[in-house]
């Protein structure tokens, strides 16, 4: 009999749940780093300091890199996503103890980026929304979060008592509690907690007095975290049906829901900020200038039209801008000329500003008119 050979990595090639994993979780991290330094972009181009909620959603990514690191060696080094028959025979059982230990530490690392991630947006919503009633209740909403993280963190970190108890059950003294009632007490709280974050901004957007469209724009932008309140549903689901006796492969596709949440929610949480870097890329690309152009030449015959005759009837001006005598008695004529002059506009202060800081050195058109 071949002895166990302390890896699985040459077992990747068929183990299709753990290539899944890391295609999946090292496409949606790319993503979040390219949402992230959007994010930091756009914060440069409005010549405004970074805010609490830009360094929370960096610590965020700093720690998901790291959490993806961690699921990455239980895929390709213990096996995940191979059955627990499989996994024994061929890592043995340090593999299996290394498994365990490794899953713990995501777990911990799951609980602290959730949190962080609805503090962030939170804390932006206090930003922009400055109404008095919603300030409180956002302080409300961030103290949820808060009472949730050192529930959920303490409840992880001594599941077992000793901690060592959990991945290695056989040979160490002590309790743990009821894993599936963890999963599920953590999991639907913050379900919970999502769904409120995500529906807070909603009733002040469509009270804003805007278009139709820019409001429904303005609900897709802030509410796509109703996605991840979908994935955290099926995530629910799947933790109630894990398999213990092969534990190895049943937990592979709630690790992938568990590593998408965060993920999503990195670039959820920087989509509402990237708006002035998607100007910049959008209004620089030869693309969006073609675009343009071809929009306003399609659109061009659609700009004018010919106005209807007013009741009292136009007249032209001559060069002398003098009043041509009535052609008939008792009749008032109304003509009216136009001056354009054009006066340099002042530079604006950076400090003045505020977080635009912007200079316009562009030309102010004033319009001066002249009724006789």
């Amino acid at each position: 009999m071949a002895q166990p050979s302390g890896t699985l990595i040459h077992s990747l090639p068929h183990n299709d749940s753990g290539k899944t994993d890391i295609i999946v979780e090292s496409i949606l991290l790319v993503l979040g780093y390219v949402s992230v330094g959007l994010r930091l972009w756009s914060r440069r181009l409005q010549r405004a300091q970074f805010q609490w909620n830009d360094w929370m959603i960096l610590v965020a990514l700093l720690l998901m890199t790291t959490r993806y690191a961690v699921e990455m060696v239980i895929v390709i080094k213990c096996g995940m996503g191979l059955h627990l028959e499989e996994v024994s025979r061929v890592g043995g059982e340090e593999i299996l103890v290394l498994m365990r230990k490794l899953v713990y530490i995501v777990d911990i690392f799951w609980v602290t980026l959730v949190t962080l991630i609805k503090l962030s947006v939170l804390h932006f919503y206090l930003k922009i929304f400055r109404q008095p009633v919603f300030v409180r209740i956002v302080y409300a909403v961030i103290g949820m979060c808060i009472a949730f993280w050192f529930g959920a963190f303490f409840a992880t970190v001594l599941f077992c008592i000793p901690p060592q108890k959990q991945w290695l059950p056989e040979t160490t003294e002590g309790y743990c509690g009821d894993e599936n009632a963890l999963y599920s007490a953590c999991a639907s709280t913050d379900l919970g907690i999502e769904v409120i974050v995500i529906a807070l901004p909603m009733p002040v957007l469509w009270s804003l007095q805007l278009p139709r469209p820019k409001k429904i724009a303005l609900t897709f932008v802030f509410g796509l975290g109703f996605v991840i309140i979908s994935i955290t549903a099926v995530r629910i689901k799947f933790m109630l049906e894990l398999d213990y006796s092969d534990s190895t492969f049943s937990i592979s596709r709630m690790a992938l829901l568990s590593a998408a949440v965060p993920l999503l929610g990195i670039i959820n949480a920087s989509l509402p900020v990237m708006v002035p870097a998607f100007r910049r890329v959008f209004n620089s690309s030869a693309l969006s200038t073609v675009l343009k152009k071809s929009t306003n030449t399609k659109e061009s015959s659609r700009q004018f039209e010919r106005l209807a005759e007013p009741e009292y009837p136009l007249v032209s001006l001559n060069d002398s801008r003098e009043l041509h005598n009535p052609t008939e008695p008792n009749q008032i004529r109304v003509t009216t000329d136009w001056e354009v002059r054009l006066t340099p506009a002042p530079e604006m202060n950076p400090d003045v500003a505020g977080t635009k800081g912007i200079k316009d050195r562009n030309n102010d058109v004033k319009w001066y008119k002249r009724a006789r």
